[in-house]
Order: structure tokens, then C-alpha cells, then sequence
């Protein structure tokens, strides 16, 4: 039983040894040009990125709207005149997962991410 229970801890500390302690790398979301495909309010939407700028433009309902995104902790804020019809955005770092709050619920979805060539 000893001997069963001292393999284990072997096994396991060469496993955990071999793990990267810093997590998974996360490239920052302007790193590349690209189109972020969410939905909002159940309709298509799209954020697109410029490699080298935190400015954006959401295209969303047939109107396209300038934004800006801000860097927060865990997440990007995205900046952009007051629409009570989308309320606020924000993206997490990853950028497959747009989170909108707007009259007091959040609801968040599933991103699409397509580079672009630049």
C-alpha cells in the first residue's frame, strides 16, 4: 500500500512539475487585425480590430458604431457612445466571449474570431 501511494506522489509531482505555473498565454486582443462575430439582442454582430490600435468598430443592426476598448484586468471594456438598445459591452481576453449588461441583467455569448490578414 505504501508503495502504491509513493508512486502516485511520484506521479504526480512530476506531472505538476511539468506544468507551465504561468497558465495559458494570452496574446493581447489587438495583436492581429480581426472580426469578433457575437450576437446581441439575438442579432448578428461583429467587432473589428485593427492589428496595433485598441480602436474598434461594432457593425450591429445595419449601423456601424465607432468604440474604443480599454484595457481592465481580466477583460476589455468597450467604449462607445450610450446605446440603450445594447447598453455596455465588454470582451474578455480571449476574445471569444462578449458579456452585455444593459437594464441591470447581463447576458453573455459565444464569439466567433476570424483573422485578417495584415
Amino acid at each position: 500500500m505504501k508503495a502504491k501511494t509513493a508512486f502516485i506522489s511520484l506521479v504526480l509531482t512530476v506531472v505538476l512539475c511539468g506544468c507551465d505555473a504561468q497558465g495559458p498565454k494570452i496574446e493581447a486582443i489587438d495583436s492581429q487585425s480581426k472580426t469578433l462575430s457575437c450576437y446581441l439582442n439575438g442579432s448578428p454582430a461583429q467587432i473589428l480590430i485593427t492589428k496595433g490600435s485598441l480602436d474598434a468598430s461594432l457593425l450591429y443592426d445595419g449601423k456601424e458604431m465607432k468604440a474604443n476598448l480599454l484595457e481592465v484586468k481580466d477583460f476589455y471594456q468597450i467604449i462607445m457612445r450610450f446605446d440603450p438598445q445594447i447598453g455596455q459591452l465588454k470582451i474578455n481576453k480571449m476574445g471569444n466571449e462578449l458579456t452585455q449588461l444593459k437594464s441591470g441583467n447581463e447576458q453573455r455569448t459565444t464569439c466567433i474570431t476570424e483573422l485578417k490578414k495584415s
